[in-house]
């Protein structure tokens, strides 16, 4: 089960997962995508640091943003994915598969070095 919470940032959409205890999960992380994809942004970034585990529909929605996103020279990127569903977003085409990272941090790196400008440091 999850809740998202959602935060508009200057160069990504982030969504931040957390557990829940409604049955309409998927409905709401699909509702809290088709809301970032409609954004001008050009990433968006999910945090899954409250999450230990996902359900096949939601890692399946997960994918099929990544493809959405990608054909729209966009980026879907997942930090701290977890473990135990870790292994569905590997060996993927590139097409299909989203950016893993390890953190919030590495997700904005990212972001910045795909758009060209200069990261902060650390």
């Amino acid at each position: 089960m999850l809740d998202v919470y959602r935060e508009q940032l200057p160069h990504a959409y982030l969504l931040i997962l957390s557990p829940a205890s409604s049955a309409t999960s998927e409905l709401m992380l699909t509702r809290a995508l088709h809301r970032a994809s409609r954004s001008d942004k050009p990433a968006i970034v999910l945090d899954f640091s409250l999450v230990n585990a996902l359900s096949e529909e939601a890692i399946d929605l997960l994918l099929a943003y990544a493809y959405l996103l990608h054909a729209q020279d966009r980026r879907l990127i997942l930090c701290h994915v977890p473990q135990p569903v870790h292994h569905h977003f590997l060996y993927l085409d590139a097409a299909s598969q989203p950016l893993l990272v390890a953190s919030l941090l590495d997700a904005m790196e990212e972001i910045n070095f795909q758009a060209g400008r200069p990261t902060t440091g650390r």
